[in-house]
C-alpha cells in the first residue's frame, strides 16, 4: 500500500476510495456501522483518514469482499479499537450461542487456503 499512497498524514475520502476500491458512499455507510472507523474532519468538514484507518478500511474490505464475512461478522472479528481478532482468540472468548460466527470464520478461512492452492 506504501506504493498506493503518497507518505502523508491524512488522506481525503476520495484518495482512500480509489485505493480501497469502493465509492465513497461506502465508506460513510462503513463509518455509520463500525465504531473503529472515525476519521477526523477538516474545519471543512472534509473527513481525513490517517494511515491506520485506510489499513483497517482494507482489512474490513477483505472480510466482506473476499472472505464473505457479514456487516456483523466484521464487527465481531475487528475490535471497537480496530484490531484483528485472530480465530484462535475468538475460539477462547465465545460462548455457546457463538459458535456459529466461529464455524463461518474457520469456513472462510479455509476457503481462502483452498483457492492459494
Amino acid at each position: 500500500m506504501a506504493s498506493i499512497l503518497s507518505e502523508k498524514l491524512f488522506y481525503k475520502i476520495g484518495e482512500v476510495a480509489e485505493v480501497a476500491g469502493v465509492k465513497t458512499s461506502v465508506l460513510r455507510f462503513w463509518e455509520s456501522e463500525f465504531s473503529f472507523l472515525k476519521p477526523v474532519k477538516s474545519s471543512s468538514g472534509q473527513r481525513l483518514y490517517s494511515k491506520d484507518e485506510v489499513d483497517l478500511i482494507l482489512q474490513v474490505k477483505s472480510l466482506l469482499y473476499n472472505e464473505k464475512f457479514t456487516i456483523e461478522g466484521v464487527k465481531k472479528r475487528i475490535t471497537s479499537k480496530g484490531k484483528l481478532i485472530k480465530t484462535e482468540d475468538l475460539l477462547d472468548t465465545v460462548g455457546a450461542s457463538d459458535y456459529s460466527v466461529v464455524l463461518k470464520i474457520v469456513r472462510n478461512e479455509l476457503r481462502v487456503l483452498r483457492d492459494l492452492m
